[in-house]
């Protein structure tokens, strides 16, 4: 029965062939049929309505521009790289990294497609190929990125081929990045508007997997400036992902705690890491090699060469086992299926950029995880509320902390509200688990022997004493004979002093800095409720 039908059906049968899928869900159908009906394509006719006025059929126009919302792992690719199949001319796709070119050219390269890449640094040779297999049809896929397709050379090229449909593929970056640190996506418009001195004008598409309100009104006017794009928009909820958030005072100790499976919960592998920084992916990579005797860790970040990056990416696309750390270069479109645990040493900046990145996980449909370490001073405090005029990034990243770490309501509501998304139930979180965290790891012993020795300790005896060091010092202060001492046994020197600092910076602890208890530690308050 399902061969008759996608013998029938042409979408089927041309998904099965090249792609080796079976069926398009419903949003993939309606997403990729729009485009053939908007783009002109032979034997997909506008589809004919009954107008409730006059009741007369009529032809339904539609729009040749839309914005699709679809979570991660719904099968977003597909819905671009399908219609490309069927239109005659090519298809340009507009990527915000390099790794993504990359993993699609070998996405469309497996299915037995030759991709056209069009980057910088190429010669005049590698470019005047690729246009000549483009103008004789040996390609349909212009794989490229808005640094180079921007350009005067290019959109003049452009000009000479039929360009049947512009997709921009994770287009909440438009908004995100274009305000900020890479400006020429502000100029999208330029090639989304363009006539390309054709009869009929491409079709846009915008695509993302996460986009609140704001988000779709500001890449409205920055990729349809003057149109008026359609919305098809599917929950961004991913019901197979448990979220769960970790208040710490060690960074490092947690991370080495979860990854060698003490208490809850146990991470399953491949395991994604995310952090802000470069140095922080590859600190973090050798820290752990290094505390879990492993050699299957490595790091991802932009600034590593190409070569290394997809040395890296195959490594990882292909390891049932490995733990990556990674900036957000890693978190955009690159479709290893079967990562079962994401977490995020850092919060995200925004709502949108977490569910993307914590939506690299299970994008196979099977249980996974998704964990957020946070501490205090990673939560903004009363100080943004009490300027003239925080930034919108500063409201948006506080609205979505504030609300993602309260610790009293459903983490994944708490998600789908900043999303003006609709919930219904809670899939896993560890608050509707109550499995919320209990205490911090590290913490009860710092106090306990702050509060014992009060006033009598300085921050490098404490760390030796809890540490269980072996120093000359120890022996010379019998330190060794404390109580206390060994309580946080394995826990390097520096991460304990950094567990301390963080605690002081929180207002628990104080080291006095003059007076008889100059350099002492002491108790100031205690921890308020976890969150909330």
């Amino acid at each position: 029965m399902k061969n008759k039908e996608n013998t029938l059906d042409p979408l089927n049968r041309i998904a099965k062939k090249h792609f080796g899928i079976d069926y398009l869900f419903p949003y993939q159908r309606l997403v990729v049929s729009n485009i053939l009906e908007a783009a002109g394509a032979e034997g997909f006719t506008p589809k004919t309505v009954i107008n409730p006025v006059t009741g007369e059929n009529e032809i339904y126009d539609t729009r040749p521009d839309q914005i699709v919302v679809l979570p991660t792992g719904a099968g977003k690719s597909l819905c671009f790289m399908l219609p490309a199949l069927f239109l005659n001319g090519v298809t340009i796709i507009v990527f915000p990294l390099l790794s993504l070119i990359a993993d699609q050219a070998r996405r469309l390269i497996e299915s037995g497609i030759t991709p056209g890449i069009l980057r910088g640094g190429q010669s005049s040779a590698e470019r005047d190929i690729l246009w000549e297999n483009i103008k004789t049809g040996r390609i349909k896929f212009i794989l490229t990125n808005p640094e180079t397709v921007l350009k005067e050379k290019v959109i003049k090229q452009l000009n000479l081929i039929t360009v049947s449909h512009i997709v921009i593929d994770e287009t909440h970056t438009v908004s995100e990045w274009g305000d900020t640190f890479r400006p020429i996506y502000l100029e999208l418009g330029k090639l989304t508007c363009c006539s390309f001195e054709q009869k009929r004008a491409p079709v846009v598409t915008a695509f993302t997997a996460t986009a609140s309100e704001n988000i779709l009104n500001r890449v409205k006017e920055i990729v349809f400036p003057g149109k008026y794009p359609s919305l098809i928009a599917a929950n961004p909820d991913r019901p197979n992902i448990h979220y769960r958030v970790i208040n710490t005072i060690s960074k490092s100790r947690q991370l080495i705690e979860l990854l060698k499976g003490k208490g809850d919960p146990v991470c399953e592998y491949p395991i994604l890491i995310f952090t802000r920084s470069r140095s922080g992916s590859e600190l973090t990579a050798r820290m752990l090699r290094e505390q879990l005797g492993r050699e299957n860790i490595f790091f991802y970040h932009a600034g590593l060469e190409r070569g290394e990056k997809d040395k890296i990416q195959e490594w990882f696309y292909n390891t049932r086992d490995g733990i990556l750390t990674a900036t957000i270069a890693f978190g955009m479109g690159i479709d290893k299926k079967n990562i079962r645990t994401v977490i995020h040493t850092e919060p995200s900046l925004t709502v949108e950029a977490y569910l993307q990145e914590s939506g690299r996980a299970g994008r196979d449909k099977k249980q996974s995880s998704a964990i957020m370490l946070v501490s205090d001073k990673e939560i903004p405090g009363n100080s943004l509320e009490e300027r003239d005029s925080p930034s919108v990034a500063e409201i948006r990243y506080r609205n979505f902390i504030y609300a993602f770490t309260d610790s009293s309501h459903c983490r994944r509501k708490s998600l789908l509200k900043l999303m003006g998304a609709e919930y219904n139930n809670c899939f896993g979180c560890d608050v509707c688990d109550n499995d919320i965290q209990e205490k911090i790891s590290g913490e009860e012993e710092i106090i306990r022997l702050i509060r014992k020795y009060n006033r009598k300790l300085t921050l490098r005896e404490t760390a030796l004493i809890l540490g269980e060091s072996r120093y000359s010092d120890v022996f010379e202060k019998r330190l060794f004979s404390i109580k206390g001492y060994g309580d946080l046994q394995g826990w390097p020197m520096e991460d304990i002093k950094d567990a301390i600092r963080q605690l002081e910076a929180e207002g628990i602890i104080k080291i006095s800095t003059w007076g008889l208890y100059k350099n002492r530690l002491q108790i100031i308050k205690k921890r308020a409720a976890l969150q909330n």
